[in-house]
């Protein structure tokens, strides 16, 4: 008996809104695979990639959003190469997407300051750290204060990591994406132009 085929199985038109479904629900839901894309940066001759948190995904605008300190290493990659690249996977649901997109740095601006508002302590804790992420460090320790390991801070206390908090939003151009079935499986490329969709099949 034949696994039974979701409507996106064989019609392309339905893939989009299929994939910012998802997306939308990575934000939100802890549980979905969706919430922890691979990020791909360029730095020089190497690419670069990293587990992120999604923290925004804005199917009018085509942009998706995470958030990192200020002096991590990937900033300075985007900064010199700003494309950057998400890889994601639905274990359950067997799908794969890649999405090809163009980064903006946001630091100390509306959107910064939007998002702080809403992050909450336990992640706000991470960016209180003195060594800038991926410092070279004599012992093992967290970055932030030890006295603030195993707990929380009280919020005011938190308002100085805003200076090394900011915000990556991506416009997204071109997404693939792969649904594996037992029956066969489906590839499918989507170039994104303003608002334009052009879905089209690919050989899995």
């Amino acid at each position: 008996m034949s696994e039974q085929v979701p409507d996106f199985y064989n019609n392309k038109d339905l893939i989009f809104d299929e994939i910012w479904t998802l997306l939308a629900r990575g934000v939100v839901d802890r549980s979905e695979d969706f919430r922890l894309p691979t990020v791909i940066v360029n730095k020089g001759e190497f690419s670069d990639g990293r587990i992120v948190v999604l923290r925004g995904a804005f199917k009018d605008k085509r942009v998706l959003r995470f958030h990192t300190d200020l002096r991590s290493s990937k900033i300075s990659a985007l900064k010199n190469n700003n494309n950057i690249y998400f890889l994601f996977y639905n274990k359950k649901r067997k799908i794969q997407v890649r999405a090809k997109g163009v980064a903006t740095i946001h630091y100390q601006d509306e959107v910064t300051k939007e998002a702080w508002a809403k992050t909450q302590v336990i992640s706000r804790k991470c960016y209180l750290a003195s060594q800038a992420p991926g410092s070279v460090s004599d012992t093992p320790h967290p970055g932030y204060p030890k006295e603030l390991e195993g707990k929380n801070p009280n919020i005011e206390d938190t308002e100085i990591g805003f200076d090394n908090f900011c915000v990556i939003e991506s416009k997204i151009n071109e997404m693939e994406w792969l649904y594996l079935a037992s029956q066969g499986h489906r590839r499918a490329k989507i170039l994104i132009k303003d608002q334009e969709i052009i879905t089209d099949w690919l050989t899995p």
